[in-house]
């Protein structure tokens, strides 16, 4: 019997499914300390933009009258919009996911789309979230059908 072109394609893109290899959670772990550094930078790099221009000292002040929670609630919001942006633009891309070539794809395809990227972005918002990955696939894999997979071999 005779494959048609199509059954060709499609058994081609699942022999590409199924041959992507998942990324470690070591591996995951690295792209998570890269990413959250690089997020802590540009934080501070506008903290500072911010002080230094329109509104002086007086954003000192506001940071230091919130209170821990508050801290903690908006850089876990801030920390999620960021992913958002930055997998969207890239296309599953992050700089620790760029430095250690692994990137981000459907479960069920080759592809990431800003749709992917905004329900990563929001379940990254959740505090406590990124624990999940230390015990398994994190919730914002498990609740948006996305994966990290190795891009080519690390060192």
């Amino acid at each position: 019997m005779s494959l048609t072109a199509s059954e060709n394609l499609l058994q081609d893109i699942e022999q590409e499914i199924l041959s992507q290899q998942d990324a470690t959670t070591q591996l995951r772990f690295v792209n998570y300390i890269i990413d959250l550094l690089s997020f802590y930078a540009i934080i501070i790099t506008l903290i500072l933009l911010i002080a230094l221009t329109a509104y002086g000292g007086r954003i000192f002040h506001a940071i230091e009258s919130l209170s821990d929670l508050s801290d903690f609630v908006i850089l876990h919001v801030l920390y999620g919009f960021y992913m958002l942006i930055v997998e969207g633009v890239f296309k599953g891309k992050t700089l620790g996911k760029l430095i250690t070539g692994t990137r981000v794809v459907h479960l069920h395809t080759t592809s990431f789309s800003w749709r992917d990227a905004l329900r990563r972005g929001f379940m990254r918002m959740i505090p406590l979230e990124y624990v999940t990955g230390c015990v398994g696939s994190p919730f914002h894999d498990q609740w948006t059908a996305t994966r990290v997979i190795k891009e080519r071999k690390t060192i």
